[in-house]
Order: structure tokens, then sequence, then C-alpha cells
């Protein structure tokens, strides 16, 4: 087998054992990897009766097939099971380092039953797999985990660790790499700490990975990093970070305000882009692993309120989550709530969306003394909104409780009635792009995620933003963002190649400077899949299809494939203000193209044998 290893490690938690499993290569060429080969594993091995922090589940890492290489983007790895925050499938991708080192050690992915009596964490390197003790790393922060295994096992060492959001169940848990790379999305912390599972750490080999065509890597690898080093999207983030276009987002109403009741706040866009980012609290730039774009930003707050030490700066959706959406301007702020989420382990996105719902919650009187505690919240007020993060991670207190299991969640224990401030797609809470401005044919991308409310499962945001044109497969519309014109055609394409990145685990940001015939070719020269475009964008759609059958088993129809009101209603003002987003519409047009079920929202038995998928097929139609 060539990129991949073939090989991945399965551990039970409850008695200790570990073992070292082959998986077929057939698995591999069907399904990519990362997040698709994940999804065929559970769908052959997992419990689908299991709830997500029991025993029983089944709590997946993946790599996909360029982990290892040398290669600007692919340094990203994938986590995935049932979610704890939406009850649905779930993955997640991360960049940084881990991936490579599990590469390098021999092991394409890591899978993880059962329940430790007592906190462990696991270690791998090349030459075993053990189960450590990790009673004292227990309650640690994920840099304080972080250092501590790094002490023990070398500064090499590349880590994966929960902090005390994960230990104590938040629903939006997420997992560090580093404690400054997230497995964000989805509350895959808290599966790790249903299991007393702290961290996994890997000690990595030679880095050496065996390729189908080293000689047409080579030369394919150093075309790829010249293009993706020298091209305009990567010199603006690695200047000013992934918020450089917040104030354009602000202007077109991308941008969500004050829990999506506002779509413009020019004062704020100054405030908040990532020019501001760089000139008042940047210290330097980082990278992931063999990276040229190096996005990630280094920050440090001298004094006041919101001092932080040097270290991890804010994303665009921690700066945003803890900017305009909670109706502030404080960039300062928004570098602290981003640290402590980190060291407690907690989703960004959902941390502040949550936080927005209950803002709005009180503000129209609509939770009580007993639930509140009498803790008020309102807009800006950065200082509550922060010392409030540590009570969630703890679920402290009737309101930092309520608020551990989600917005969603949270309003249906309060009363139905708030659910209406809620904006989130299948549970899980939508990310920091507000369809209404920025583009009608995302909310059909966040609509049709399996995953729920997610930006990075299609690439229909860059496209709708111009930054995406295949010519290859004669798609090179030039998509209006706020109509639903070509909005269905885009959004099949977006998920193709969505699915495909997610599966490779490439960056988004890596991948808008490559042609499919140059991603055919990079498959290939590596792990020797054979493709050409359509049997790659056969993959994609494969393990779309696949997701969707994972939901269907969960319960999932076409009736989840939708948006709450909040998301859909015109926009009140801005530049987006009045205009309606012909939702069913988009909808129904993508449906048919993509052969679904307009009922049960999966594709018909003729479409899944057509994709090589018969055996699900007859679960899914035969037991319907």
């Amino acid at each position: 087998m060539f990129g991949n290893t073939g090989k991945i490690i399965r551990v039970d938690l409850e008695s200790g054992r570990t073992e070292i499993v082959s998986l077929p290569e057939a698995y591999y060429r069907n399904f990519i990897g990362g997040s698709g080969l994940a999804a065929k594993y559970f769908w052959e091995h997992g419990d689908f009766s299991a709830d997500p922090l029991s025993p029983e589940a089944m709590l997946i890492f993946m790599n996909g097939p360029l982990a290892g290489l040398r290669l600007s983007g692919a340094s990203r790895g994938s986590v995935a099971a049932r979610s704890p925050l939406t009850g649905n499938w779930g993955d997640s991708s991360c960049g940084g380092y881990f991936a490579p080192a599990l590469r390098y050690a021999g092991f394409d992915g890591i899978v993880v039953t059962g329940r430790a009596s007592s906190p462990a964490w696991l270690h791998i390197d090349e030459k075993r797999v053990t189960l450590r003790a990790a009673d004292d790393l227990w309650g640690k922060t994920t840099s304080e985990t972080d250092l501590a295994l790094k002490a023990e096992n070398g500064r090499f060492c590349r880590t994966l660790t929960i902090g005390p959001a994960g230990e104590h169940g938040v629903r939006y848990a997420n997992i560090m790499n580093e404690a400054h790379h997230a497995f964000g999305r989805a509350g895959f912390g808290a599966v790790m700490g249903a299991k007393n599972l702290k961290a996994i750490a890997v000690n990595a080999g030679k880095p050496q990975v065996r390729l189908a065509d080293p000689e047409k890597f080579a030369v394919l690898r150093k075309t790829l990093n010249q293009q993706v080093r020298e091209s305009i999207t990567s010199m603006v983030l690695g200047e000013l970070g992934t918020a450089a276009k917040l104030e354009y987002g602000v202007c077109n109403g991308d941008v969500p305000i004050r829990n999506w009741t506002s779509s413009f706040w020019e004062e704020m866009g100054e405030a908040l882009t990532g020019d501001a980012l760089s000139e008042n609290y940047l210290t330097g730039r980082k990278s992931c692993a063999f990276c040229s774009i190096a996005c990630k930003r280094m920050v440090k707050v001298d004094d006041g309120p919101f001092a932080v030490a040097d270290g991890p700066g804010p994303e665009y959706e921690t700066i945003v989550a803890f900017g305009a959406l909670l109706g502030s301007m404080d960039l300062a702020a928004t570098c602290k709530a981003g640290r402590v989420c980190n060291e407690l382990g907690m989703d960004t996105i959902s941390a502040g969306a949550t936080l927005a719902w209950a803002t709005e919650a009180m503000d129209q009187e609509a939770l009580s003394e007993e639930e509140t505690a009498g803790i008020r919240l309102q807009w800006g007020d950065m200082p509550a909104y922060i010392d409030l993060l540590p009570q969630i991670a703890r679920r402290r207190g009737p309101l930092g409780d309520l608020l551990a299991d989600g917005s969603v969640a949270a309003a249906r224990k309060t009363g139905d009635q708030t659910l209406a401030y809620t904006a989130h797609s299948k549970g899980l809470e939508a990310p920091m792009h507000d369809p209404r401005g920025g583009g009608h044919g995302l909310a059909l991308a966040y609509a049709i995620s399996p995953r729920g409310g997610c930006h990075v499962a299609t690439t229909m945001l860059p496209m709708e933003a111009g930054a995406c044109y295949y010519p290859e497969i004669e798609f090179d519309l030039d998509l209006e963002p706020m109509t639903d014109r070509d909005k269905p055609l885009a959004a099949v394409v977006a998920t193709e190649i969505g699915a495909i990145e997610n599966s490779a685990c490439f960056c988004q940001f890596a991948d808008r400077e490559i042609t499919l015939p140059q991603w055919v070719d990079l498959f290939n020269s590596v792990a020797g899949y054979d493709w050409n475009i359509r049997t790659m964008l056969r993959a994609g759609r494969r393990v779309f299809y696949l997701k969707r059958l994972l939901n269907f088993r969960y319960g999932r129809t076409a009736a989840d494939d939708t948006l709450p009101p909040r998301m859909l209603e015109p926009a009140r003002d801005g530049e987006p203000q009045g205009i309606q987003i012909n939702f069913e519409e988009m909808k129904a047009a993508f449906y048919g193209l993509m052969g679904l079920d307009p009922q049960k929202g999966i594709p018909s038995r003729k479409v899944l044998e057509a994709y090589q998928l018969p055996g699900e097929a007859r679960v899914v139609w035969d037991n319907a």
C-alpha cells in the first residue's frame, strides 16, 4: 500500500487491550481517507445504538493519504464519532503536527472504545502502544497537559489533549493538538472525557512515506508548494491571518452581529479585522507542519482586564464569536476569550453562540431567576462572558450547567420559545458566516451538511466569494452571492470537492491553489489510487452519500435539512436587508441533482448501487 500504511490501532479502554489491525485497500480507494475512511469503518464496526458518551461509543482518529508529506496543506487529520452535541454523525478536522507524527509511527488511525476505570493517556511510538495512568493530569488545562507530556516524552512528542470542559462533559468540548490547533466542532473532547482518556501522545519514527510514484510526486510537490507560497491568498493570510477580510465581510453582511439580529456594524469591522490584530497584539506567526502560509497568530495583551501572555491568538471564527456576535468590538477581549477556551478545551464557535443565545433570552426575559442564578448577561459585557467560561467548562452553577449543553439543548430545556434565538443546523451552532449576505448557497450548504452547521464540509463559501473555478469540469460560473441562481449546481460540485478535502485531510486555504488535474496527480503519485477527475469526484460524492446514510440510521431525514427562522428571515439592515433566501427551491433542486429521496433525504437504491454502495443500500432500503 502506498501513502497510507493500511494499519490502525484499536484500543479497548475497559480491558486495556490494544491491537494493530489492517484495513482493506478498497476502503482507501473508495473512501479516500480521513473522515470518509472513518465513516466507512464506523458503518462496518460501530454501535449505532450507543449513546455518544457511553463506553460502547466509538471514537475514531483517522489520517488522510497525504499525511506526513512535506507539502503545504497536508498536515491535517480527522476525528469522528456520534456527536454528543447533536446526536448525529460528526467529524472534525485539525491541522498541526499530530497527523504527520502518527503516519511516521506507522499508522493511519486510532479507534477507541470502552471507558478506562481511572484517568488514562495513550502513548504511541514505532515499537509499542501503551496505556498509562493520567491521575496526575486530570483537571489540568490543555497546555499544562501538553507541557507535562513533553517533559516526560521529549519536546517532539506530539499530543492531543482535553481540558476541564471535556472532563466535565461539556457537549461542545474540543480536542487540542499541541494546545494550539483544535478539533473544534461537534464535542469530541466530551467523548474523550467520558472515556477517561485525557490525552494521546505520539513519538514519531523516521519521516518516511512509501509513495506510488516518488519521481512524479517530487516534481509535483515542488510545483504545488510554489503555487501555494506565491499566491495572493496565502500572502494575505500569512500577513493578516484568517480575519484579513473581516471588514469586507461586515460591509456585505457576511458577519453575524448580536446573535444574528443585525448584519452591519461598520466600526466593529474596523476594530476586529486582521489589520487591527497585527497592529496591536501580534507577536509572531506559526504554521502547521510543512506549511508555507503560516496563518496562525501569536499574540500578547500586556495589561488590563484581558491581559494574556504571549501565545496562540484568535482565528476569524473566535474573533467574531466573541466579538460581533456578542455585541463587542474589543479585540483584546477576543484574545482573552480565545485563550481561555483553548485552555479549558471548548469550541469557540459553539461557546460564543451559546452565550449569544443566553444574552438574547435574558434580554427578552425568557429565562427564570432559578435558571440564571442571578447572573445577568448584556451585549458587549466581555468581563461577564469571560468569567462565565470556567463555570461552563466545569458545569458550576445552574447557568454554567445549562450552557454546557449548547444553545439548542439549553433552549429546549428552558422552553421552546427560546429556540427562536438559535442559529444552527441539526443542532450544531452555525459558524460566523451569515448566508443572507455572504451567499445564499451557504444556507443550502449549512442545511445539507451531514454534521450540521458547517462552512468547511463544502467549498461553497469560497465559491460564492469568487475563489473557486473548475474549468476542467466546465464549472466556471461567476456566482452572485445574494441570489439562488446556479447555487444548487454549485452545491453539487462544492459537496464533492469538500468531501475530498475533508477525507484527504487537506487545508482549504492551500487547496484554493490546486487544480483538479493536479489533485488527481497527487492522489495517484502518492497513494496509487489510479483515478481520473471523474472517479475522484465520484469518490467525494460517495463519501457524502455514506455520511447521509449514517445520519439516516440515527433518524435524520429530509426534514432535518433546514435552518431555523433566525437564519432564513430577511436581514434587518445592511447590504442584504429585506432580501429573501429561496431556500426550499434550492434544496429541491439540489435533491434532484444528487438523486436524494425527497422524504428520506438519502440516495435511492439505484443511485447507491451506481456508487458502489450495494450493501449500504440493502441496509437502509430493505429496512425502510
